[in-house]
C-alpha cells in the first residue's frame, strides 16, 4: 500500500521538475530573443551615431560656406554701391 503512495509522490516530483525545467527553458528563450534584439538595437544606435556625426560635420562645413558667402555678398554690395553712387557734378570749366 505504501508503494502506490511512493510512486505518486515520485511522479509528482518528476512532473514538478519537468514543469520547472520547461519554465526555465522558456525563460532562457525569452532572454536569448531579448539579447538578439538588443544586439540589433545597439548596432542601429552605433550606425545612427556615426550618421549624426557625419551630418554635424556637414552642417559645420555649410555654416562656414554660408559665412564666407555672406562676407563675399557684403563686399560685392559695397562695390556695387560705389558704382551706383550719383555722378559728381562737373564745374563750369569742365563742361566743355
Amino acid at each position: 500500500m505504501a508503494l502506490p503512495a511512493v510512486a505518486g509522490v515520485a511522479g509528482w516530483l518528476a512532473g514538478r521538475r519537468k514543469q520547472r525545467n520547461d519554465f526555465l527553458s522558456e525563460m532562457q528563450s525569452s532572454i536569448d530573443l531579448l539579447s538578439e534584439k538588443n544586439k540589433l538595437f545597439v548596432g542601429e544606435m552605433v550606425q545612427l551615431r556615426e550618421e549624426n556625426l557625419k551630418l554635424r560635420g556637414e552642417v559645420a562645413m555649410l555654416r562656414e560656406e554660408n559665412r564666407a558667402l555672406r562676407v563675399e555678398i557684403e563686399a560685392l554690395n559695397k562695390n556695387l554701391a560705389s558704382f551706383s553712387s550719383p555722378p559728381v557734378p562737373l564745374s563750369g570749366s569742365e563742361r566743355g
